[in-house]
């Protein structure tokens, strides 16, 4: 039998006559999500140099705990705030709290940040502190199935100032050039994520001798294992090695250290 063109036009209109209308409900953005990570790590290296440098020219293993809350503040921003407690393992009594602001905004595929940081060492008298505010700017590039992010952060440090409970000179500044690296090995799982970063010091770091200087001190690099173990759960183990060449206070001419974490996103 055949049907003209107009009873075809109707049909749909006849056979939807009558029937409820089905909406489809957008899901909302999550209003925050969080991430839990602790870890270990066999030594506390931080911007070249060996934090927790002992008898042996090497230094105290550290184990560490963070907790970082993002809030989406527009489909462009986010704001997150964390928090970092590590512990000297061994021999030493070393404490320290870091809490940190950061404000991230999302431009294709370049993240600009602006950020603010707190750092505190208990295991002294009184305490010492370092406030810094940070900027930088890394960019993500596929290429096939591996991901390359170069970035660059500059710190500068408000103070307090040696001698008045500062760690750091007062206005000495720091700025990193990295490049992270993030190859699949199988499926989902297990990637490698190597990189490596080159550091430019502005008074910050001090020589053996205590002077500060200005000018690149040292180059660093390390692979990651991440594992995904469920979802939203990582294990990452991590090799790394540091190459210095200003005769950073406890900090030897190559440094190598290791060590893994474990993080819990929700």
């Amino acid at each position: 039998m055949r049907c003209s063109l107009l009873g075809l036009l109707l049909l749909p209109a006849t056979l939807l006559a009558g029937q409820p209308t089905v909406t489809t409900e957008v899901e909302k953005p999550a209003p925050w999500n969080a991430t839990l990570s602790t870890g270990w790590d066999s030594l506390y290296m931080f911007r070249g140099v060996n934090q927790i440098p002992g008898f042996d020219g090497y230094g105290s293993s550290i184990s560490w705990t963070s907790l970082d809350v993002s809030i989406p503040l527009s489909e462009a921003d986010t704001l997150t705030i964390g928090t970092w407690a590590a512990f000297g393992l061994g021999d030493t009594d070393y404490k320290e709290i870091d809490t940190t602001a950061t404000l991230a905004h999302q431009i294709g595929n370049l993240s600009l940040t602006c950020g603010y940081a707190l750092y505190t060492v208990l295991n002294v008298p009184n305490g010492l502190y370092a406030n810094e505010l940070s900027a930088g700017a890394t960019y993500e590039w596929k290429l096939g199935g591996i991901t390359l992010t170069p970035g660059l952060q500059y710190t500068f440090e408000l103070g307090p100032n040696l001698g008045h409970r500062g760690y750091v000179e007062q206005c000495s500044s720091y700025l990193d050039a990295r490049i992270d690296a993030e190859i699949p090995l199988w499926r989902d799982i297990v990637s490698l994520a190597p990189w490596t970063a080159l550091g430019t010091n502005f008074r910050y770091n001090v020589t053996e001798s205590g002077e500060p200087f200005t000018g690149t001190d040292h180059i660093e690099g390390g692979i990651g294992l991440p594992i995904t173990l469920r979802e939203g759960v990582t294990l990452t183990p991590y090799v790394a090695t540091s190459c210095q060449w200003r005769d950073l206070t406890g900090t030897r001419a190559v440094t190598w250290w290791g060590g893994g974490s474990l993080s819990i996103a929700f």
